[in-house]
């Protein structure tokens, strides 16, 4: 089993990375993969193969679920509702403004990202009367994100 597949993330977002979303739980479904930049190009001719690469993304994609209207406290999770929540990050991500995703709210590893899904669209709702969203991020500095199931074709 993976090693970030059992740990609880964190997300650091806005001006000097202030902001922090809780996650009250491990991520569902995670998938890692990369896949060329745009501006590659692959010329495919009957007697020879040949590619101009721009470089990789690498990119993460994650169901978060059980996110609460408003901020819990057990489990620690940071809400839907507020300055700082759930909404107030997408609004802020969907802007392509950086951010840090925490594979583990313990330890101090992260990747800056940008938010690839969801850019519009509501959140799913759970069961429960909380929300789900499918996240993809991908990060900025062309590395594979570690700790995940590596999917090479999604």
């Amino acid at each position: 089993m993976s090693d970030n597949l059992l740990k609880r993330p964190k997300i650091t977002w806005g001006a000097s990375f202030a902001n922090t979303l809780t996650f009250g739980y491990p991520v569902d479904n995670p998938v890692a993969w990369n896949e060329p930049r745009e501006g590659t190009e692959i010329l495919v001719a009957p007697a020879v193969r040949d590619a101009w690469e721009t470089g990789d993304d690498y990119f993460l994609a994650f169901d978060a679920r059980w996110i609460p209207g408003v901020a819990t406290t057990d489990p620690v999770a940071t809400g839907w509702e507020g300055a700082t929540g759930w909404a107030a990050f997408l609004k802020w991500a969907r802007q392509m403004n950086q951010f840090r995703f925490y594979p583990d709210k313990d330890v101090g590893t992260y990747f800056t990202c940008y938010l690839v899904e969801p850019l519009e669209g509501p959140p799913q709702s759970e069961e429960d009367g909380t929300r789900r969203l499918h996240l993809v991020l991908v990060n900025t500095a062309a590395a594979e994100f570690t700790g995940y199931t590596y999917d090479p074709e999604p």
